[in-house]
Order: structure tokens, then C-alpha cells, then sequence
């Protein structure tokens, strides 16, 4: 299901620190929660399709089944696109209360602060609204501040021209004019086999050829299958129209256009990840500051493509392999780890003794990706935890490395 996936409903507890650290700072990026399809375009069309098809007798008693539900809820999706869904608001609540029963200490206290900032979108707005609300009601006494200001945008969302790094090619790239979206289209045409899907739900396969591009409706098609359990409404069995075999190859093209939108695909300039030094930047440089000012935790809210992108950057076990095919990206990049609500923490620790005022190399940070821990290529003092100094030399050295390559080809 890819990045439609629902986030996990159970996750599995945190590690214990290492004995006498206790968590001193948390920083994190999180996905908005299940929502609506940004565009509306995408459930009128597969209902204008089922209609007509209706209308016609041209469908099958699985088709007719399908139109039956999907009528009955179409109405219920009407003006909501891109919007959080029930779903997605109870996701971050979820996820904010288990953050405090994990890391207690970094909410307790008058002087608890914490700081949250979102893209300008209503669905990232409300996740952020929402986990701070849930917040309050573990910790009452909490100082939150939210905010969702352009000014902020290009450290959550390194792909838009708030972000003074980026370019309208960078933009252009992530869009329906990008240039490598001739080959995609291509590729689309060679792995969808649209007649058995077609077959499920028309008497006559070659019906949808009077109405329009098959490969499109069998992706619009599965777009609004993908969503609608994000949605509070029936599903409608929409899936039931596939394959095995056809979910896995429409799986494949979502892991090709992010792998070549934003991980380090040697065909491109890899310029979609090495913009994250916006995010990695401000997550690392941030920390000597806020700990100083008693910022505490430190909240963003953005997209799966942003995270995706920043994992690459990072070279995180699972988004660092390079592929010159992007047909084969499947193989060794996985979107589904950027479900709905998906969420990324980097958790500092200093020993007890000094945890008021802790220096660098004092501290531990550990990793967790949708809340279970991640392995780094650096040597470990215990299980996850690594030494603060030994993972800033790592990021600074990728940052180097980032914005080098975005001034020479800026």
C-alpha cells in the first residue's frame, strides 16, 4: 500500500537506556496523519467511470458490487480533498501520548517547553494541533508553541522555494513536467497488464477504451483504493478488482517516482536529497540553542517525500542504495516505512549527574523511525545508542557533502 499505508497499530517499546542516562532532548519529523486525496479530481473520475459503465450495463457483478458501495460514499468525500481525516488526527494523538509515557522527564516541570512547527497545509496544521492537544492532556502545565509560517517552511519542506537553496527546476523536478516523467509514463505502459483488471470490473475489457487511457483509470483507480481506508467510509472493496501480482507492480511505480524524486538516483543530480541539509541542518544545529533555552522537544510536521529525502540524505540503513535502473528501486526502496502519521525522533541522552546542563560529549542519541529504534553505521555503546559527538562528525561530514554539491550545481 505504500505511502497509503495506516500507521501501525501496535509498536514495539522503546530500549532502555544505557544505566544512570536519562533523556535530556527529543527532535522530530513527522508525516501528516491518513487523509482525503489532495485532489478531489481523483474520486469524481472513478465515479463518472462506474456511473456511465452502470448505465450501460457494462458492468460485471463485482463491478456492480463495487459501484453499489462507492456510490453510497462518494458524496461523503465531496469537498474534503486533502483535508486530516478522524483517522489521522487519532494518529498523532496516539503518537504524542506514547511519547510522553516513553520520555517522561522531557514534559514534567514548569519549565517543559516545547516547540512545533508545520508546513502550510491544513492537514499538517491539524497533526500538529492535534499532538500538542494530546500533549496537554498528559501534561496539563506544558508550554507548547505552534506556529506554521512561511519562514519556517524550507526546514520541513526542503522542495519548495521557501527554501532559499532551492530552485523552480527542483520544483519543476517533483512535478508532472519533470523530465524524467516520459520515461516513468513508459515504464507505467510496460508493467500495468490493465485488460485482467479492466476484465474484473467491465464485461468487456476494451469497454474502458471508449472512455479514456486505461493505465490512467487502473492508477486512479488504485489511488482511491489506496485512500479510502485513510477515510472514515466504507472501502468498498475496491481492491478486489487486482491481482496479487498487479497491487505488487502498481507498489513499483510509487517506489520508482520517489526513488528518482528524491533518493540518490545516479541518473540525476540527486539535488531532491542533498536539499535536505535544510532539515538534517536544522535539526542538528538547533539542538545547542534549544537545550540552552529550555526548549525541550522540538516538533515538525510535514510530508512523506520530505522524509523520504532526508533518509537518503542520511544514508539510513534502507535509503542509501544506489540503483541505475529505477525500475529496480523496489528492490531496495520502500515507501510503505512512510505510512500515514509516519515519524522520525532523534532522542539525546546525558548521564543523570549532569542532565541540567550536559556537554557534547557527555550525550547519546538514538534513532527511531515510526517508533522502533534504528541502526547506524557507527560503533555503539549500547544496542541503539551512539555517541552525540561520533553521530554530529557523521552529519556534518553529509552536510559538507550536500551543500558542496547543491553551490556547484545550484
Amino acid at each position: 500500500m505504500g505511502t497509503g499505508r495506516l500507521y501501525p497499530e501496535t509498536v514495539p517499546a522503546v530500549p532502555k537506556a544505557p544505566r544512570g542516562y536519562v533523556p535530556v532532548y527529543l527532535s522530530h519529523y513527522g508525516r501528516h496523519g491518513s487523509r482525503y486525496l489532495p485532489s478531489e479530481g481523483a474520486y469524481k473520475e472513478l465515479g463518472e467511470v462506474l456511473s456511465r459503465a452502470a448505465e450501460e450495463n457494462a458492468l460485471t457483478e463485482l463491478g456492480k458490487d463495487i459501484w453499489m458501495r462507492y456510490s453510497a460514499v462518494l458524496p461523503l468525500l465531496d469537498k474534503r480533498e486533502g483535508e486530516l481525516t478522524p483517522l489521522g488526527a487519532l494518529q498523532h494523538r496516539q503518537i504524542a501520548g506514547r511519547m510522553v509515557g516513553n520520555f517522561p522527564r522531557l514534559f514534567k516541570g514548569r519549565d517543559a517547553r516545547v516547540e512545533a512547527n508545520s508546513t502550510n497545509f491544513e492537514r499538517t496544521i491539524l497533526s500538529m494541533l492535534n499532538f500538542g492537544q494530546a500533549l496537554l492532556q498528559c501534561e496539563p502545565g506544558l508550554q507548547i508553541h505552534s506556529d506554521a509560517s512561511r519562514s519556517e517552511m524550507g526546514h520541513i519542506h526542503q522542495h519548495v522555494l521557501e527554501n532559499p537553496r532551492a530552485t523552480p527546476e527542483d520544483v519543476i523536478w517533483k512535478g508532472k513536467q519533470a523530465p524524467w516523467r516520459p520515461a516513468f509514463d513508459r515504464y507505467c505502459e510496460s508493467v500495468l497488464n490493465w485488460k485482467p483488471f479492466c476484465g474484473s470490473l467491465f464485461k468487456n475489457p476494451d469497454y474502458i477504451l471508449g472512455i479514456g487511457d486505461p493505465v490512467r483509470f487502473e492508477r486512479t483507480y488504485f489511488e482511491v483504493a489506496q485512500n479510502l481506508p485513510s477515510c472514515p467510509v466504507d472501502d468498498c472493496g475496491l481492491l478486489r478488482a487486482f491481482s496479487d501480482e498487479e497491487l505488487l507492480n502498481l507498489g513499483k511505480l510509487q517506489n520508482y517516482s520517489f526513488y528518482v524524486e528524491k533518493g540518490r538516483w545516479p541518473g540525476g543530480n540527486k539535488r531532491g536529497c542533498f536539499l535536505s541539509e535544510s532539515v538534517l541542518g536544522d535539526m542538528i544545529e538547533r539542538v545547542p540553542g534549544d537545550m540552552a533555552s529550555g526548549v525541550r522537544v522540538r516538533l515538525r510536521f510535514g510530508h512523506d517525500g520530505c522524509m523520504m529525502a532526508l533518509f537518503a540524505l542520511m544514508k539510513l540503513e534502507g535509503w542509501n542504495t544506489e540503483t541505475e535502473d529505477p525500475a529496480d528501486a523496489w528492490k531496495v526502496w520502500d515507501t510503505s516505512r512512510v505510512p500515514m502519521a509516519s515519524n522520525f525522533q532523534m532522542v539525546l541522552f546525558a548521564p543523570r549527574r549532569c542532565a541540567s546542563s550536559p556537554k557534547a560529549g557527555d550525550m547519546l542519541v538514538m534513532l527511531m523511525l515510526n517508533e522502533e529504534p534504528l541502526t547506524l553505521d557507527l560503533p555503539a555503546v549500547k544496542d541503539y545508542y551512539y555517541r552525540w559527538t561520533d553521530f554530529m562528525d557523521y552529519c556534518t561530514a553529509i552536510l559538507n557533502e550536500a551543500r558542496e554539491a547543491l553551490a556547484e550545481n545550484g
